[in-house]
């Protein structure tokens, strides 16, 4: 089992009391807001402790970075752009087992666009679909900045 999840199993026993008793006195959709930026700030300061190279391809990130409990395909690498389907995902399976998938997306899928804002100012990052929300594979897309560092425009 991996340690990332288990720790995001143990922050979610202490998460989601909380954001129900937010959703009770602020209501659902203010309560997950400030739940995600409290979070998604978090976690781009431990990214920023962490360490990595600022701009660096995505692929490095795939290749070095955490070992997230996901399946991956990629669909596309090239120098310009990086996209990959993630297949299959064990928050999601978790936090749809216990019948948690709002408060499961806030907790691990919210924080993709903090993250890769700070760390790839340089390229442009969308994901429209994810597992959590029910869908059959998360789409995560990059495109280089054509006015970023070493684009062939900058």
């Amino acid at each position: 089992m991996s340690t990332i999840l288990d720790a995001t199993k143990i922050q979610a026993r202490a998460v989601i009391p909380i954001v129900k008793a937010l959703e009770k006195d602020l209501g659902k959709e203010r309560a997950h807001a400030i739940v995600g930026q409290a979070i998604a700030g978090s976690y781009v300061q431990y990214r920023q402790k962490r360490g990595f190279e600022v701009d660096s391809h995505p692929r490095v990130e795939q290749e070095s970075g955490p070992n997230f409990p996901v399946e991956r395909v990629v669909v596309e690498n090239t120098e310009s752009r990086f996209e990959f389907n993630i297949t299959g995902c064990q928050f999601a399976e978790y936090f749809r087992a216990i019948g948690e998938p709002e408060i499961g997306a806030l907790m691990t899928c919210g924080v993709d666009f903090a993250a890769e804002a700070a760390m790839r100012p340089g390229w442009i990052f969308r994901r429209t679909q994810t597992r959590m929300q029910g869908a059959p594979h998360c789409d995560f897309r990059w495109e280089k900045r054509e006015d970023a560092p070493g684009s062939d425009n900058a």
